[in-house]
């Protein structure tokens, strides 16, 4: 046994035992945990595969954001662009390189555009010795502060954090706890508007608090619906908050009124169709906001039987009273996979689409990075290759193709868009970065 499989098999006893008592074993098609789980059985028919497909011509960069000289995974990215300076990025992913098969969430800055890193940890305070912790999610505030959310577990049931920086990102001021451990809450979403930041999260439904002072404090909890998973909110430019999730055959957004929210439906979704490989993904909702209040959202849908799952689309220029008929945003017209979709929206209106994408792995496993975007909103450009290497999912010691990350993210700075995603070309799970630039409809 290598030394590598050595740690893998003793450090990662503990930690599997914990996650199966909090029932957290994932399926391919099955219930929304986005809490990593680790050690699962390596599939010896995947393993043959080869490590990635044939590398591509792609005209941008692939930058790896994380610096750890380590084997350890990294995955679950999220970015954002602060508003006030498009060259300074914050990424959040899980990071099993704290050691002793535990996880918890890392921040990396970068302050030209994602040419250099730094590194930081925005888990400061443990509350009686939470070991690992998931789920990051980043919202810059309006004088530039960094808000990072993530949920704290093990021993107990999650309990959702959000930190402060006052540097950027590169250290961390302050932690609060915006939940307690006894509410077992899960895939916490954070945005910034109004002076104020807006958090959600779920356990048995979908929740929203509110906090006026920068996260030192934060409203009661408001129950938007039951058995919504997966926000994804969104504050335009005049301050309207919007709340995007999905129920398990359905896309919805609730908007905040002074009388708590008003939900509507975007679309029916239907539940993936079953997959080769054994990652997990589901029918998450991205969504963006252009300077006119007009709202677009995507999702991972498995609606085309035969087709393999799609990227759909819809927008709404109505503030989200109504919205138009979903397209499919991916035009490989094959059987390959298309899931994880991120969406953002630039300052002057372009809208773009990232996602993961089988279509250039016959056997539907390795994937690739895609994008489309479009000025309109409605006509978007053909899809573009993001990544220059595919990536094996299997090709991970540590989560054993299990857990690529339940999202990608997007953030749109001037006139780039910044897509970040789990990348394996490394022989381990690594975050790799796009900054695509000139990203436009036909």
């Amino acid at each position: 046994m290598s030394k590598s499989k050595r740690i893998l098999a003793v450090g990662l006893v503990p930690l599997l035992g914990a996650v199966a008592a909090l029932g957290l074993v994932a399926a391919p098609a099955g219930p929304e945990l986005t809490t990593p789980a680790t050690n699962m059985t390596f599939s010896t028919s995947e393993k043959a595969l080869g490590v990635s497909g044939a590398p591509a011509s792609v005209p941008w960069a692939n930058i790896r954001v994380n610096s750890d000289s380590s084997t350890e995974a990294q995955n679950e990215p999220f970015v954002a662009v602060n508003p006030n300076n498009s060259k300074h990025l914050v990424v959040g992913a899980n990071s099993w390189q704290v050691g002793n098969g535990h996880f918890e969430v890392f921040a990396y800055v970068s302050f030209d555009g994602g040419q250099s890193w730094a590194t930081s940890q925005p888990y400061i305070s443990r509350n009686a010795g939470r070991i690992n912790a998931a789920d990051p999610t980043i919202a810059f505030g309006a004088d530039g502060s960094v808000y990072f959310a993530f949920v704290a577990l093990t021993p107990a049931d999650g309990a959702v954090a959000v930190s402060r920086s006052v540097d950027g990102g590169l250290s961390w001021s302050s932690q609060t706890w915006a939940t307690s451990f006894t509410s077992g809450a899960d895939r916490p979403a954070i945005a910034a508007g109004n002076g104020n930041l807006y958090l959600y999260y779920q356990n048995s439904s979908l929740f929203g608090q509110v906090s006026g002072d920068n996260g030192a404090s934060w409203s009661s909890a408001t129950r938007i619906e039951r058995g919504g998973r997966n926000a994804y909110p969104v504050v335009d430019r005049n301050g309207n908050v919007s709340v995007f999730y999905n129920t398990g055959n359905s896309i919805k957004v609730a908007r905040s009124t002074t009388r708590g929210y008003s939900i509507s439906t975007v679309a029916d979704a239907v539940a993936l169709q079953p997959r080769k490989a054994a990652y997990r993904a589901n029918i998450y909702p991205t969504a963006g906001a252009d300077a006119n209040g007009n709202l677009y959202v995507a999702w991972a849908d498995g609606r085309n039987a035969g087709m393999g799952n799609d990227i759909m689309y819809s927008r709404s220029v109505d503030s989200g009273r109504s919205w138009s008929a979903p397209v499919v945003l991916n035009t490989d017209g094959t059987g390959a996979d298309q899931l994880m979709p991120a969406l953002a929206v630039s300052a002057d209106g372009t809208v773009t689409a990232m996602w993961l994408d089988n279509r250039n792995d016959a056997a539907n496993v390795n994937y690739d990075v895609y994008m489309a975007s479009s000025r309109d909103g409605v006509n978007f450009s053909a899809n573009q290759r993001v990544s220059s290497v595919s990536s094996n999912p299997y090709n991970d010691p540590r989560t054993q193709g299990m857990m690529i990350g339940d999202y990608f993210s997007l953030a749109a700075g001037n006139g780039v868009a910044y897509g970040v995603w789990t990348d394996t070309r490394n022989n381990n799970a690594d975050i790799y970065l796009a900054p695509v630039s000139g990203t436009s409809g036909d």
